[in-house]
């Protein structure tokens, strides 16, 4: 075979390194080191759900301008036709289909003959559940390359909303019932891809389990937005007078900010309130929306202060002297980018020690301080806060971790190791 033949398909436009969404910036660097790498032709399709998305912006231009002056093909957007109107909730729930979580898949076979039509050795899908389920079927080699899976997220709110009296019994069970019917659905599509990589550990060990024979873990990645010069710039943003702790980046009330915060506000601020023993800080919370009503009351404190979106994430984090997240400290553990943004900014990584289970390469003193729980935590941060020899080794020992593994060039190879085992 002369050349590989990658056909990529998504449903969001790659953006560039100055974008701040992770799965566009990830979708970016996977399909540009791709078409850098000898022997490999990428092309791109875009599909959209019916009236998503119709335009793309500037930014979306700009991505799609930089992957085609690197040689990758990018398609006219397929946009699929309009769904029928949802089914009653009763039907749903007893006699639940696939179609009842991705209306979309209905139109497969107008997916299938695009794809095929381009004779793609390779079809391979990022970070998108309902994309992999439409192309499930397509008899061409296929490699998912995955984060969290929906009925993961979905159980796990559905559990919290219950236990915080959102929503009431009959309504718990209906939703549970429900979204285990799709945790079915999923494993029996996902079996359907040759190759399943996995970016957080415990949940390729979950397909592997539930008995995917090629489901393994693979290395998630970031941008290196500033190179070296990251330390530089910590020197110059970095703050005078009372230090400052970011404890959450990404939208409010997602599945797992939801679970860190509500951790941060009912444990963690009564421990570190007594670790710093009276000396002051500052907990800056980032995202876009709002809390869980559940927990807003407890992110109540006169050291927190809810800071929505930002421009520039990246001046905020190098101005700051912690990286705390405490999303794995739930029953609830994922893989995160927010790890890897840390890291690629010399950032001091403080976490719960289970974040370990989804990325082993979080090694505690080494490239980041973990606990075995939020006491352990808040000591760690109130020593590393005035220690600007730990906060630098920290930092130092992140970034050689995120440089040595966790950039496209690194993932990449890995990638294209397993599809040549297959092909």
């Amino acid at each position: 075979m002369n050349q590989i033949r990658f056909l990529v398909v998504n449903p969001l436009w790659p953006r560039p390194a100055h974008s701040i969404r992770a799965a566009n910036i990830v979708l970016f660097e996977l399909i540009s080191e791709l078409a850098r790498t000898n022997g490999v032709h990428v092309t791109f399709l875009k599909i959209n759900k019916y009236n998503d998305e119709p335009h793309p912006t500037a930014e979306d231009e700009e991505g799609i301008a930089l992957l085609r002056k690197q040689g990758v093909d990018v398609l006219p957007v397929l946009t699929l036709p309009p769904t029928p109107p949802k089914r009653s909730a009763l039907n749903r729930v007893l006699f639940t289909e696939l179609s009842d979580f991705y209306p979309e898949i209905i139109f497969q076979q107008l997916a299938k003959d695009l794809i095929l039509s381009h004779k793609p050795d390779v079809l391979f899908i990022p970070w998108t559940e309902w994309c992999t389920s439409l192309c499930a079927d397509i008899p061409v080699l296929k490699f998912a390359y995955y984060g969290n899976p929906d009925h993961k997220s979905a159980l796990a709110m559905t559990e919290f909303n219950y236990q915080h009296g959102t929503i009431g019994f009959f309504k718990y069970l209906a939703q549970k019932f429900f979204y285990k019917k799709l945790e079915k659905f999923h494993l029996k599509e996902i079996k359907k891809y040759e190759i399943l990589g996995d970016v957080a550990l415990n949940d390729a060990q979950y397909y592997i389990e539930h008995g995917h024979k090629n489901a393994f873990y693979i290395q998630n990645l970031w941008i290196d937005r500033f190179g070296e010069e990251w330390r530089q710039k910590r020197l110059t943003l970095g703050e005078e007078g009372v230090p400052v702790i970011i404890a959450n980046i990404g939208k409010l009330g997602g599945t797992a900010n939801t679970h860190g915060l509500e951790i941060l506000g009912r444990d963690f601020l009564p421990a570190l309130r007594r670790a710093m023993n009276g000396k002051k800080y500052g907990i800056n919370l980032f995202g876009a929306g709002s809390p869980h009503p559940a927990i807003v009351k407890n992110l109540e404190s006169p050291e927190v202060r809810m800071r929505g979106f930002v421009d520039d994430i990246d001046g905020e984090m190098l101005a700051s002297r912690i990286f705390l997240c405490l999303n794995n400290a739930s029953d609830y553990k994922v893989g995160h980018t927010r790890y890897l943004h840390a890291w690629s900014l010399g950032c001091c990584v403080v976490a719960h020690k289970d974040a370990a289970l989804s990325m082993p390469e979080i090694v505690h003193g080494e490239n980041a301080l973990l606990g075995k729980d939020v006491d352990e935590i808040a000591n760690l941060i109130a020593k590393a806060l005035f220690d600007p020899q730990l906060l630098s080794k920290i930092g130092e020992g992140g970034y050689r971790t995120f440089k040595k593994y966790f950039t496209a060039a690194s993932v990449v190879p890995e990638i294209l190791k397993r599809i040549k085992m297959r092909l």
